[in-house]
């Protein structure tokens, strides 16, 4: 029986590599343990050097928990966060019919008793080894017929501003993306959210384009729109990167932009407490490989990741999505990605405070591993 999907004839987003045999969940903070010795590279913490191979062992290691998750996931009357809402007007709502949000830690729309709450969209947080925390969404690109549920979504779950990441263009490889449900032009007429359409509970709210600029530096289409509600207003800064193909990684100059838009993201939020909206297609790869590095970059910055690392935290961390929102960080292109640009950064720093000092010979060993094709990407 395939555990990933729920519904047969629905569509389901492409699932690829197979997963290892190996031991129960409880026994993955052994997993996330480095198993060379020491770093080659001064100043780097070893699970960044690990080898690909490694690398993708691991990856394979989380595919082999979400498995088992989602083999929990079928007997929904025990006791397990592992459960998923199939009735029929839920799967209608998703995108594809194995990629579900958890029903413990799912965004429930606030409308009238009697109707659908569901939108397939995961409360995200994660806690900085600090103890700071920062609060996400993870969801799917709205499909058509679902303009209202998003907004409801915006002005319910933010604070006085709210941040969407788009990580998806509204049509890519030849078929629909994202419904395009914010306003395009800045002489379009505002768009309308008549909540008494579907829910008949009398929720109205306008959306109207204020401003439309490009940002050079993270290649981001950025539009600050005003979301009203009755005589309450509030400024959501919708970002669109464009630079990021479905189940890869951006390539090129995009990959330095990508940096640059998790940047600026977080420099229109209001503060770490007001959920990040984040969306792709499904809302799952290019969504948690952003709000990884948005994580670990926050991480970096505050000093908490030190050279002496005796655990993998880039695998606990993936872990700790996936527990909040199934398939994060989807693909192993995309989990070798979060290794090399934070292996980039670490190099960097390195650089800027002293001398090389790594012979050129392991340098050119490791870089060749991933430029003959052998995994991750590098940046420039």
């Amino acid at each position: 029986m395939n555990t990933h999907l729920w519904r047969a004839g629905s569509q389901s987003l492409p699932h690829h590599p197979p997963p290892l045999n190996t031991a129960r969940s409880s026994q993955r903070s052994s997993r996330s343990r480095i198993r060379h010795g020491r770093s080659k590279e001064k100043g780097i913490p070893k699970c960044l050097t690990q080898t690909v191979t490694d690398i993708r062992r691991k990856f394979r290691e989380l595919e082999q928990l979400q498995s088992e998750r989602l083999q929990e996931s079928q007997h929904p009357n025990e006791d397990t966060p592992w459960k998923v809402d199939n009735s029929e007007e839920v799967v209608m709502r998703n995108r594809y019919s194995n990629i579900a949000p958890w029903d413990h830690n799912r965004v429930k729309l606030q409308v009238p008793a009697e109707c659908c709450d569901y939108i397939n969209a995961s409360q995200i947080l994660l806690k900085g080894r600090n103890g700071s925390i920062k609060r996400y969404i993870a969801t799917q690109g709205p499909k058509e017929g679902q303009f209202n549920h998003i907004w409801r979504m915006v002005w319910q779950e933010t604070s006085d501003v709210a941040v969407i990441v788009m990580l998806t263009k509204t049509f890519e490889l030849g078929r629909d993306k994202c419904f395009p449900y914010f306003p395009e032009r800045l002489d379009d007429k505002p768009l309308i959210v008549d909540g008494d359409e579907e829910f008949r509970d009398g929720f109205k709210a306008t959306i109207k384009l204020l401003e439309k600029t490009k940002d050079k530096r993270s290649s981001c289409t950025v539009r600050k729109i005003s979301l009203k509600v009755g005589e309450k207003e509030k400024i959501v800064w919708h970002l669109l990167f464009k630079g990021w193909p479905d189940f890869n990684v951006p390539e090129g100059d995009d990959r330095n932009a990508l940096l640059e838009a998790i940047k600026l993201a977080n420099e229109k939020n209001s503060g770490p407490h007001n959920p990040l909206i984040v969306h792709c297609y499904a809302g799952v790869g290019r969504s948690g490989t952003f709000i990884t590095l948005d994580h670990f970059l926050r991480e970096m910055d505050a000093g908490a990741i030190s050279a002496d690392e005796r655990e993998d935290p880039v695998f606990e961390v993936v872990n700790q999505l996936r527990e909040q929102r199934m398939s994060m960080v989807q693909s192993q292109v995309q989990y070798e990605f979060l290794y090399q640009v934070l292996k980039e950064r670490f190099q960097r720093r390195a650089k800027s405070a002293s001398p090389p000092t790594v012979p050129l010979d392991d340098l050119a060993e490791t870089d060749s591993e991933f430029e003959n094709g052998q995994g991750g990407v590098r940046l420039h």
